[in-house]
């Protein structure tokens, strides 16, 4: 044999021989795989839409139908996507002809997707049936600039669940005192989501009151309906609502019997010990002073994307689900409310004999929904609505917690006026662009002196050049540089770019520095409340510093605590204390928040012996923001600790030993011996750990929720509430990302001479 002959195979003939033998498997198997089949022929038309569970299966289910009467010449393809996020998608992709030919939305976001070129018209397919059929406002949902978007399918109101053995629906709010004085301690007439505008809507549309005007702007605190604010928190002191009425709590208070009756929407199951014992029952929602009440309705329709590829093929898909086939469908399956008047009156009766108990509830269901609909309103889809909730939910909750209505209401109204879209003429962008290209010259002669004074170092030349094996080095970096300009460097420019820009009605248009001036420059009666930006800063200053104070200090002391050599258990306390640093902070947040809930918190419950019984935490700013703090405290000191005990193990025992024996107590060994050495380890992880703290989102977002009115929001909290919650001012809230760049990268450069400093020369 020879030489040859005994030499393996080179790397690169192996490689060859399994790329060979891949390609053969997927030739040879390409029916098990999928790979390149054959698409099944005729047309396609791709459905987006984001329902889950039974609603999900109960349109498949009929597309599959559809699908099978079709074959060989039209088929149709559903693909989820997650609620979330199918606004953003269909902004993106329908416009540049990437999007689906159908999707299926609510109609809230009809003017915003209107606006951002979405929409095709959708006359054409609301030929499903005639307008006099539909009952009265479900089309106006989808009329957007006097021209049919699209076909509604089904709606959602809110109705009145109640419990049978408490005594059954609430017919007028005008009984609840009454009802509450007959029921025990503990147990409340009503529980709701008080804080929200959605679940206020009935006693606002009930009082009288509206959403918007004719005009178009809001006049929520406008009319008859303005007194209905002062409500919510006159029947939590009453004791008709509980202490804490929120979502989550009224469920629970209904489960568990002690509430008569909840308002809720068709989503809604309950389950718990009610659902056990069947006692409970679903009826329109209550009056309100005598007038019948309804509430805002949601209005779920099928939309025509621009994106489509025949206007002609997705009118028939959209004829078919909402004809009668598919109408029957979603009320037999999901209990969903018909949108033509004359399905009412072939549904069967709620107690008629041979009933089930299940078909009886979805009847009254579905019957209560269209109470609520003829009753209450169409909530409206000009982009304008996207403004009007949280300002609504600011006065609801200055109600329940027993603050100044007006003073709210007012501080509302400003909001509402700086939520207004404003069409502003374009600015100038040729100051700017001679800026831009200047700072482009001056940072590409920057980097080219730096460079040359790099490259004049001949070690520095070998390592960059020749690399280990002699083979060079330089190249290797790319891929590291390559992300990094485009994870980092590229999202930060287009930030940057978008503050010189406002977002109004689907466009941005250049306006300068007026979103910094907005900013900077508020009014000066305003420059301190709640949502400027100063009360933001100095609320985010004071955050970062008691969270960095009280890390490294309790940091620090456990540290000390574990480093004795006598401790057997040590390790096994390190363990348990990193914890809190190692779970996800959004879930330790939201595990905070029940527990300072007011009415099953555990806080409340262990400080019951001092008065904290009851206590609702997130109605004060002093309280709210304690709540903020023990939370994160509780997820950053574990990180102090650990760089502690590292620093602690560097300090050399000889030190103390001489230290004690020239007669020095623990806390002098402390302070001259193992706190010099534990500092300049620290500085950093103190340095590190403000800029976590300065942009800690989720505990402020998820544990008081800006409460109370955005009181305890820090300035991160407020640049997303100004992109997604108060009108869509992605220029403005890109301005208030820039104005914390920049903020944050003063407080590094000072940490760096800090750190300088301490390094011995």
């Amino acid at each position: 044999m020879t030489a040859d002959a005994a030499r393996p195979p080179s790397r690169s003939r192996l490689v060859l021989w399994l790329g060979l033998a891949f390609l053969a498997f997927l030739v040879l198997y390409r029916p098990i795989l999928g790979v390149v089949r054959p698409p099944p022929p005729g047309r396609v038309v791709r459905l987006w839409h984001s329902q889950r569970g039974l609603e999900r299966e109960t349109l498949e289910g009929l597309l599959r139908r559809f699908n099978e009467e079709h074959r060989g010449r039209l088929r149709v393809e559903p693909l989820a996507v997650p609620e979330s996020s199918l606004k953003d998608k269909l902004l993106r992709n329908v416009p540049r002809g990437s999007g689906p030919d159908l999707f299926i939305a609510f109609h809230n976001e009809l003017g915003e997707l209107a606006k951002g070129g979405v929409l095709a018209d959708g006359a054409e397919s609301a030929a499903a049936f005639a307008p006099a059929e539909l009952l009265p406002g479900v089309l106006e949902a989808v009329r957007f600039d006097g021209r049919v978007r699209g076909v509604p399918l089904t709606f959602k109101g809110l109705v009145q669940f109640h419990a049978e053995a408490l005594g059954g629906p609430i017919g007028d709010t005008d009984e609840l005192p009454a009802i509450r004085a007959k029921l025990p301690e503990g147990t409340f007439p009503l529980a709701y989501d008080a804080s929200s505008l959605f679940f206020h809507s009935p006693l606002l549309l009930g009082a009288g009151g509206r959403v918007l005007d004719e005009q178009g702007e809001p006049a929520i605190f406008e009319g008859p309906g303005r007194a209905t604010f002062d409500w919510p928190g006159a029947w939590k002191q009453a004791g008709i609502l509980p202490r804490e009425p929120s979502y989550n709590e009224a469920v629970r208070l209904f489960e568990d019997g002690k509430a008569r009756a909840i308002v809720n929407g068709p989503w809604y199951v309950p389950g718990g010990a009610i659902a056990k014992s069947g006692a409970w029952g679903v009826a329109p929602l209550f009056a309100v002073g005598g007038k019948r009440g309804g509430s805002l309705v949601t209005v779920e329709a099928l939309f025509i994307a621009a994106s489509t590829r025949s206007k002609e093929d997705a009118s028939l898909v959209v004829r078919f689900l909402a004809g009668r086939e598919g109408e029957q469908a979603r009320f037999e399956k999901l209990g969903q409310p018909p949108v033509r008047a004359a399905a009412y009156d072939a549904l069967p009766s709620s107690d008629g004999p041979g009933t089930d108990e299940a078909a009886r509830r979805r009847v009254a269901m579905v019957r209560a929904q269209r109470d609520a609909l003829v009753h209450g309103q169409v909530t409206p889809n000009v982009p304008r609505m996207a403004s009007v909730w949280n300002p609504g939910l600011d006065v609801l909750a200055a109600s329940l917690a027993g603050r100044d209505v007006a003073e709210a209401e007012a501080s509302a109204r400003y909001a509402l006026d700086r939520a207004r879209p404003t069409n502003e003429a374009p600015a100038d962008g040729r100051p700017f662009g001679i800026v831009l290209a200047a700072l482009l010259v001056g940072g590409a002669v920057l980097i080219a002196v730096r460079a040359r004074r790099a490259s004049e170092s001949a070690a520095i030349r070998r390592a960059a050049l020749v690399g280990r094996g002699g083979r060079p080095a330089l190249p290797f970096l790319v891929p590291g540089l390559l992300a990094v300009v485009a994870l980092v460097i590229v999202p930060l420019i287009v930030g940057a770019g978008m503050s010189f820009f406002a977002y109004t009605e689907g466009a941005f248009t250049f306006v300068g520095l007026r979103n910094f001036a907005s900013i900077l420059l508020p009014p000066a009666e305003r420059a301190f409340e709640a949502r400027s930006f100063y009360f933001a800063l100095g609320v985010t200053v004071l955050w970062t510093v008691c969270n960095v104070v009280l890390h490294v200090a309790l940091g620090v002391a456990v540290a000390l605590l574990l480093r004795p050599a006598w401790n057997r258990l040590r390790t096994v306390y390190r363990v348990i204390l990193v914890l809190p640093w190692a779970i996800p902070n959004y879930i330790t947040a939201l595990l905070w928040k029940g527990m300072f809930n007011a009415q099953v918190g555990a806080i409340n419950a262990l400080l019951a012996p001092f008065g904290f019984e009851g206590y609702s935490w997130f109605d004060r700013f002093s309280t709210a923001f304690t709540a903020n703090l023990v939370t994160n405290v509780w997820l950053g000191f574990p990180f102090m600790m650990v760089t502690t005990l590292g620093a602690l193990s560097q300090v050399p025992a000889e030190l103390e030993e001489a230290a004690t024996l020239d007669g020095a107590g623990r806390w002098l060994r402390f302070r001259f011996v193992v706190w010099p050495h534990v500092a300049p380890a620290l500085l950093p992880a103190v340095i590190l750990g403000a800029v976590w703290t300065f942009n800690m989102f989720n505990v402020v977002y998820l544990v008081s929720g800006g409460e109370p009115g955005s009181q305890t929001d820090i300035l991160i909290s407020e640049a997303y509430r100004w992109a997604f919650e108060r009108g869509q001012r992605y220029g403005y809230a890109a301005a208030y990302s820039v104005l914390i760049f920049l903020f944050l990268v003063l407080f590094s450069r000072l940490g760096e001479r800090a750190t300088a400093a301490k390094e011995p020369a």
